[in-house]
Formats: C-alpha cells, sequence, structure tokens
C-alpha cells in the first residue's frame, strides 16, 4: 500500500512538474521576463511597507499605483506593471486586485491627469530606407546590416521576428522569399505563418531578396561545416563585439535591441536623429507607406499580422494624411466663404 502512494506521490509530482512547464510555454521568453522584472519591483515595493504581495489587497495596489505616478513613470510602464501582477495572481489561483473597481477608478484618474500620448517611433519611408541601405559598406557587418534593413521594412517583422529567423525559414525562389515566422507576438502557439518578399526588378540595388542572398552567400562561407540550415540563426554576430573584419567567423544570433541600434547607427550616419528611430519604424514604416499609396487595409494587415486593427489604421493614416485632406479642394475652389463686418 506504501509503495502505491509514495508511485502516486512521484506522479503528481511529475504532473505538477509538466503543468509548470506547459504554462510557462504558454507565453515568450520575453514575456515571461517582463512579468518577472515587473513582479520583483511590486514585491519589493510591498516588502518595504509590510503589506502582502500575494494574494495583495486593492488598496496594496492603488498606493503602489499612486506611488508609481508620482515618480512620474509613464502610463504604459503603469499599465504593464498592473498586466504583470494580474498575471502572476491568476497564474497562482487568486483574483486579480487590480480588477477591482477601487483600482481601476484610480488608475483611470491617473491616466486623465499624467497621461501623454504613447512615445511611438517614426516611421520610416521606402526612400528613407533605401537611403540608409546605401550607407552599409561592403564588409561582412555592411553586408549583414542592409539585409536587416531591407528584409525588416519590406516583412514587416517585429524585430523578435527578425531574429528568431534560421536561414531554413527562407524558401528563395525567382520569384522571391517566402519567409516561415515559426512564432510570434501573436502566434504564441507556434503554428507558424507566411510572409512573401517579391524581387523588385526593376531597383535590384535595394531588393530585399538580393541583399538577403548576398548575405547569405557571405555568412554560410564560415558557418560550421555539415551544419543544418534549420538551426543557423539568418541575421549573426561579427566578430569580437559585433566588430566586423572581412575574415570574422559569425557566431552567435542578434539580439532584438541589436536590431534597433543597427537602425538608429544608421539613421544617425544620413543626418537623422536616432533618438525618434529605433526598429519598430521599419515596421511602421511599411503599413504607413503602403496606407499612402492606396493599399487596402486587408491586404496590408494580412502582411504585417497587426492583431489590433485599430493599431493599424493609426499607421494607415498617418500615410493618408496628406492624401484624404480637404483642404487642397478649398484652396483650388477660387471661392470665398468670409464675408465682409461693417
Amino acid at each position: 500500500m506504501n509503495g502505491i502512494q509514495e508511485i502516486t506521490k512521484l506522479d503528481m509530482e511529475l504532473l505538477e512538474k509538466l503543468a509548470d512547464r506547459f504554462s510557462r510555454a504558454s507565453i515568450s521568453e520575453a514575456t515571461r521576463t517582463a512579468y518577472e522584472a515587473d513582479w520583483l519591483h511590486f514585491f519589493r515595493f510591498c516588502r518595504q511597507h509590510g503589506m502582502a504581495e500575494l494574494p495583495a489587497e486593492p488598496e496594496t495596489v492603488v498606493l503602489y499605483l499612486t506611488a508609481m505616478a508620482e515618480s512620474q513613470l509613464s502610463i504604459s510602464t503603469i499599465s504593464r506593471r498592473c498586466t504583470s501582477i494580474t498575471a502572476i495572481h491568476r497564474a497562482s489561483g487568486f483574483d486579480s486586485p487590480v480588477k477591482t473597481d477601487k483600482v481601476t477608478r484610480v488608475f483611470r484618474g491617473i491616466r486623465r491627469e499624467t497621461g501623454k500620448p504613447p512615445n511611438k517611433k517614426k516611421a520610416l519611408s521606402w526612400k528613407e530606407v533605401k537611403k540608409i541601405k546605401d550607407l552599409c559598406d561592403s564588409t561582412m557587418i555592411g553586408t549583414r546590416d542592409a539585409a536587416i534593413i531591407l528584409l525588416g521594412w519590406t516583412s514587416a517583422l517585429r524585430r523578435s521576428e527578425l531574429v528568431a529567423l534560421n536561414i531554413g525559414d527562407l524558401d528563395i525562389s525567382d520569384t522571391g522569399i517566402i519567409l516561415t515566422v515559426q512564432r510570434s507576438k501573436t502566434d504564441q502557439d507556434g503554428s507558424g505563418v507566411h510572409v512573401g518578399i517579391p524581387r523588385s526588378i526593376h531597383d535590384p540595388v535595394h531588393c530585399p531578396v538580393v541583399a538577403v542572398e548576398n548575405w547569405i552567400s557571405r555568412y554560410t562561407k564560415k558557418r560550421i561545416a555539415g551544419q543544418s540550415d534549420d538551426n543557423i540563426p539568418l541575421f549573426a554576430k561579427v566578430g569580437p563585439s559585433g566588430r566586423c573584419r572581412w575574415w570574422s567567423q559569425p557566431e552567435g544570433r542578434l539580439s532584438a535591441r541589436t536590431i534597433s541600434l543597427i537602425v538608429k547607427r544608421y539613421v544617425s550616419l544620413a543626418g537623422m536623429s536616432p533618438e525618434i528611430y529605433a526598429a519598430h519604424s521599419l515596421r511602421r514604416g511599411l503599413a504607413t507607406e503602403a496606407g499612402a499609396v492606396g493599399v487596402p487595409e486587408r491586404i496590408i494587415s494580412r502582411h504585417t499580422r497587426h492583431r489590433s486593427i485599430s493599431v493599424l489604421r493609426g499607421y494607415i493614416e498617418d500615410g493618408t494624411i496628406w492624401h484624404e485632406n480637404p483642404l487642397p479642394a478649398i484652396y483650388g475652389s477660387g471661392s470665398s466663404s468670409s464675408s465682409s463686418l461693417e
């Protein structure tokens, strides 16, 4: 009998470990890291003020929100930390104190009093993308960066998706590239989606397919013999700390942060402000430019894989602000609506 009880106990422990593993796998590594960092901040606040953190009382969260607002933290940071508190509570089997009326009212008041528009990075137009691509030199790092900039813009991939690509995720043909995005922010189950990047016949210098082919040609000459394309990151570090020499051995997958640094570097070289541009400027730029040239919303959303149509429409409206404007018609009408005042 004792033996049976012992086996059952071991089975339960195994099941709990498996459940924990699958639960952790349901969110991305970046999301999990953000939850952990936010929870640590909340945990320290609670311990500093002698309050319980799990489960936390609504009054505790109210004080926490007030403290963050007085510290002039952005609304986006406060909102994200509330999301993390909710996630940790629910994962632990508790109701979230964030969802109570008391906390909701306080958060709404903070948003109204201190809220600012999100600090969105400015979109890069196709003309600007071609300009910064032309600043990439002929070294390995320059060849890699040209491919990152052109593919990043035309694919509208998020920076995490871009660095997660392996060479085996690319199907290159005379028509172009079909990218297989194995997992993304909106596809946590890993079902995979395909993104098509056609060749630019009229401008091969700025063709993303040509740029990627040039990079892969140089990159794969230095890869480890016998290594499968499925496991080789498309964009890798080159040389010590990313410094390039033509003989350097590529090693290690680039981080998502590095994509932003690459964009900022070339934007700065082009005489533009690096403070208002980052990796998201590539994704935002494609959506904005597509809207400006009249590409239908359904086609843009299919390519960019936006889960929020309202966010996508914001980009499209930015692109059409001069085309769909009532003033040119008024300027050219020759009529006057003013009346003389006597």
